[in-house]
């Protein structure tokens, strides 16, 4: 049996490509439930000729006919809803299997995605896409099986028990389903696009309104609490919109169906009373039709709304899955291979990069050598920041190489890359998780020693101490509990656990008051020990323990040496360390 869990799925955003891949591991459910499905919905059909049997034997007096036709009705109707009752225990493990498959698939695939596809998209509304597609997925399955496949049973059977008693009435039967059918499938095709787009107004409402929440400190601040109302209003009133325009359409499918319904009803039923008129049918022969009539009457209306329904869930699914299943944008090659760093020399040979259609980087080399400390400085946009995503591989390079040991980084699985580099930035990443699990999520299996020593060198025992339930208190949403030097001291701990040889400082302090400074300096003085590292700054003051300073302006190399070397270049560098008062860090 294929794993219930697999970490590869077709790139399709058909949601009948990704049900299929959902159900592999569940073939023997869903064969069970398929096979239940049939024999229920065929012996439902049967019913109506136990009726049949029971006028007839009555109309005749026949009461030992009239009893066995009481007996096959219960045995009958007794069976069928065992059948069902089998399809429900077989399908219930198909369909649940095949949501929990599937949403694993998406997430799997989702978290391969490259930084950028994420600072393009709201989080919130990813998970929603997500959720939407694997429960969709579970809806089409329900409906494929319970609805669709029990109405062409019961089609089949109906008009092989009409047809065994009058062609003609089951001539008129079989035109009947053969309009409404087709008609309604074509009609649920041409509401998919205005069921997408549903969808797609609902994920912009919703991503609109995280964003609103999220960022609620500064709508207070700014009060600008009635201009975020309007604009959610906008998409509120588009939602509302959409959801009409797809209401409507399922509306006039529906007055369709029971037009063309009446039409049809009204013709086997006149067929009836000529055939009865002429005494070419029984009595029970006439219950028999009327009664497959009423059963065929309610599962057509029942499937015009499945119909509806189910286009509903087509676009749902089919809008999600083609924002999710896009290509990734950063892969391994075939032949990557795991990474062991034992040096830590870095070396940016000749590289070149775009983004957004702007070259950053043009034929850049420089090297760092294994256990050196260096600075990355100069005015925003010079192409610090984008430096350090280049070497976790956030981005591919247009050309060159970033190499590690010798070792070409494009060659390397990202896993292993960026398990062999630490990265403090300057908005700790916490999860709403304790603070225990949030320091230990640097090592797997790492032991309570291990996260209290690199708590005390991160310089945040003490106030982790402090807090009610210490190690075990949660740390809210992105850490809102706690301030930012001590968020900033719980992502330093966690790179203490991690104890990776190559260390990024992104802004780490930027954000701090004075006071949490100073703290975090000390614990990145720890933190920096045996490491290589590459540190960004705009506080010039952090970069003065550095052994290197390397300026930047527009994705070149201008300066390159210690501070005081620079110092006296008089150049970019010392006309910045003009403008910023001395610094925190000193060489011990």
């Amino acid at each position: 049996m294929q794993s219930q869990w697999p970490d590869n799925i077709t790139k399709s955003t058909s949601p009948m490509r990704f049900l299929l891949a959902s159900s592999r591991p569940y073939h023997f459910w869903m064969t069970l439930a398929l096979g239940a499905v049939v024999l229920a919905a065929s012996s439902s059909v049967a019913i109506p000729y136990a009726f049949k049997a029971i006028v007839d034997a009555a109309t005749r007096s026949a009461y030992d006919d009239l009893a066995w036709g009481a007996v096959a009705y219960v045995a009958i109707t007794l069976g069928s809803n065992l059948l069902w009752r089998a399809s429900g225990f077989a399908g219930m493990r198909w369909v649940t299997g095949t949501r929990a498959t599937g949403r694993y698939m998406l997430t799997s695939y989702v978290t391969r995605h490259s930084h950028q596809y994420f600072s393009d998209r709201f989080a919130g509304s990813l998970s929603s896409k997500i959720t939407h597609a694997a429960n969709g997925v579970k809806d089409i399955v329900d409906q494929l099986l319970w609805s669709f496949l029990g109405f062409i049973v019961s089609v089949i059977a109906s008009f092989i028990i009409v047809f065994a008693t009058n062609a003609n009435i089951a001539y008129i039967f079989l035109a009947w389903v053969a309009v409404i059918t087709p008609l309604n499938v074509v009609l649920s095709r041409r509401r998919v696009p205005i069921s997408a787009a549903t969808q797609r107004a609902e994920t912009e409402l919703g991503g609109a309104t995280v964003d609103m929440l999220t960022n609620m400190g500064a709508v207070e601040e700014y009060a600008r609490r009635p201009f975020e109302l309007e604009r959610i209003k906008k998409f509120i009133i588009y939602r509302r919109t959409t959801g009409l325009r797809n209401w409507t359409y399922g509306e006039t499918v529906l007055i369709i169906n029971n037009i063309l319904q009446a039409v049809f009803i009204s013709g086997m039923i006149w067929g009836v009373i000529t055939l009865a008129r002429a005494g070419s049918i029984t009595p029970g022969d006439i219950i028999l039709i009327l009664t497959v009539v009423i059963f065929m009457e309610d599962r057509l209306t029942f499937i015009g709304n499945k119909f509806n329904s189910f286009a509903d869930v087509w676009g749902t699914v089919e809008e999600s899955l083609s924002d999710i299943l896009v290509d990734h944008s950063v892969t391994d090659r075939q032949d990557a291979k795991d990474i062991v760093i034992k040096k830590g020399e870095i070396i940016f040979d000749n590289i070149s990069f775009d983004y957004g259609g702007t070259r950053v980087f043009e034929n850049l080399s420089f090297t760092i050598s294994a256990g050196q400390k260096v600075g990355l400085v100069g005015r925003s946009g010079a192409g610090k920041s984008t430096l350090v995503k280049l070497l976790l591989r956030h981005y591919d390079l247009n050309s060159g190489a970033i190499n590690i040991d010798g070792a070409d980084i494009a060659g390397i699985t990202k896993e292993s890359l960026r398990h062999a580099i630490a990265i403090v930035p300057q908005e700790p990443m916490l999860f709403h998780r304790s603070i225990r699990h949030n320091i230990e999520y640097g090592k797997d299996n790492a032991t309570s020693e291990e996260v209290e020593r690199a708590a005390r060198s991160a310089e945040a025992h003490e106030f982790i101490r402090a807090i009610p339930q210490g190690y075990d208190a949660l740390v809210g949403e992105r850490g809102v509990k706690l301030s930012g030097g001590q968020r900033q001291r719980i992502a330093i701990a966690r790179v203490f656990v991690k104890d990776a040889p190559l260390l990024l400082l992104d802004e780490a302090t930027s954000s701090l008051d004075s006071e949490s400074e100073v703290a975090v300096q000390k614990a990145l003085l720890n933190l920096m020990q045996g490491r290589t590292v590459i540190a960004i700054a705009h506080r010039l003051s952090t970069l003065r323990a550095m052994d290197r300073l390397i300026v930047l302006d527009h994705g070149k190399i201008i300066e390159d040496g210690t501070h005081d070397e620079l110092i006296k270049k008089n150049g970019l560098y010392s006309v910045l360390w003009k403008h910023q008062a001395g610094g925190f860090l000193t060489k011990e």
